[in-house]
């Protein structure tokens, strides 16, 4: 079982978080999240300069993009394209950095979209069409991440109705499906199975979608471990926290067994 580990650290951190993401053997998910930076000021020469550089030293990389007041099935149209914009242009960064996996939250809110959840996936799905296309031409996969959901369901549909095999896939917010859903961890691993590119693992306790420390997750690692193992899974887990936090939380799951060397005796 080869799994990958990456620390989630923000594109204006990278420089300063390379040297010790590297020592640990983290590959590096680069957060792109503010829109003025990624619409009006980055270079994607600059770009693909740190991607050139962590490339040569062998550091893996994945990128998340915006999600903050985002809805790529808004149905106002406005909105949808400020999204539209956004989201595409974080494609042609994740290209430029040659990252491996792009991820997007689906920005699904039931508080929203429940009662026209038709409208939102009829009007969303051109956008996810046109940025799975973007993301083929530059090499990236994307991934579509649970927000608000309760279920897998609808990010299911979102990824088969794309319709580009094996370029398109899920990203799994652990804490998300904590917070906000009533099914248990393991049942979205299995419905996910086959699209399942990326995990993050954060934590949340009471209900709240708010990362702590492994060592006090209230998830049931060891349990989703042992699931991806008999499935034959390997997404890339993201620890998403703050990059100390990130070597601490490998740390654990290594002392807790569960590290590439000792999963075996799971």
């Amino acid at each position: 079982m080869q799994i990958k580990y990456f620390a989630s650290v923000p594109y204006p951190e990278v420089t300063a978080q390379l040297e010790r993401i590297a020592a640990a053997g983290l590959g590096l998910e680069i957060a792109v999240l503010d829109p003025h930076w990624i619409l009006k000021v980055c270079e994607l020469p600059m770009a693909a300069k740190l991607g050139q550089t962590l490339k040569e030293r062998e550091i893996a990389i994945n990128v998340q993009g915006p999600f903050l007041d985002l809805a790529p099935g808004s149905l106002d149209p406005f909105i949808r394209e400020h999204t539209r914009k956004l989201f595409l242009r974080t494609v042609e960064i994740a290209g430029s950095l040659n990252a491996r996996n792009l991820t997007l939250y689906s920005g699904y809110n039931p508080l929203l979209h429940s009662k026209v959840l038709d409208q939102w996936y009829e009007v969303g799905l051109p956008l996810w069409r046109e940025v799975a296309e973007t993301a083929d031409r530059h090499g990236v996969r994307l991934c579509i991440a649970n927000m608000f959901e309760e279920d897998p369901e609808l990010q299911l549909r979102l990824i088969e109705g794309t319709s580009i095999q094996g370029t398109v896939g899920a990203c799994f917010d652990v804490a998300n499906a904590f917070a906000f859903s009533r099914r248990k961890i393991n049942a979205w691993i299995g419905a996910l199975a086959q699209y399942l590119y990326l995990v993050y693992l954060g934590d949340a306790r009471n209900r709240e979608s708010r990362p702590l420390p492994l060592e006090k997750s209230k998830v049931p690692y060891k349990e989703f471990f042992q699931v991806c193992m008999k499935r034959g899974l390997e997404p890339d887990l993201v620890f998403k926290m703050p990059a100390g936090e990130s070597l601490e939380a490998l740390q654990t799951i290594r002392k807790l067994g569960l590290g590439q060397l000792q999963i075996e005796l799971l």
